[in-house]
């Protein structure tokens, strides 16, 4: 009996299990998706988790109309700005970037500053970001002990 296969619960690992992983070379950012219309069929959204290692983010940039983006901030720590308001953000922070509102975010920690990002309507926003899949992730905040 072969292992069964889940379209609607995840449990996805930096290893590829469960949903593809993606690099942005140009952002130094990885992306390993959790819900988007080629991995589950979703119809209103895209689901991800983005992470950047300290000292990199993504540069001021704005998505077309009607493209709306929530961001949950997970770990680490950086500065969201959003339109005309810029603030500090950690975990627990949340986001949200009307469409064609200029935004950016950058990690300020000394650790990966890690997002979920749920973006509508989905297939606009990753066609730029979903460029190299990648086979495995190692992020740098995970350690092996004796």
């Amino acid at each position: 009996m072969g292992e069964k296969t889940f379209k609607y619960i995840k449990k996805p690992s930096w290893f590829g299990e469960e949903g593809p992983i993606y690099e942005h070379e140009g952002l130094n950012e990885t992306l390993r998706v959790l819900f988007d219309q080629s991995t589950n069929g979703v119809k209103q959204m895209s689901v991800w988790e983005t992470s950047f290692p300290p000292g990199a983010g993504i540069p001021l940039h704005k998505h077309p109309s009607p493209v709306e983006e929530l961001l949950y901030v997970l770990r680490g720590k950086g500065i969201e700005t959003v339109g005309d308001e810029q603030r500090e953000v950690g975990p627990g922070s949340a986001i949200f970037v009307p469409p064609e509102v200029e935004h950016r975010i950058v990690n300020t920690g000394d650790e990966m500053l890690m997002l979920l990002v749920v973006v509508s309507p989905p297939g606009i926003v990753e066609k730029e970001l979903f460029q190299k899949r990648i086979k495995k992730a190692t992020q740098t905040w995970q350690k092996e002990y004796l």
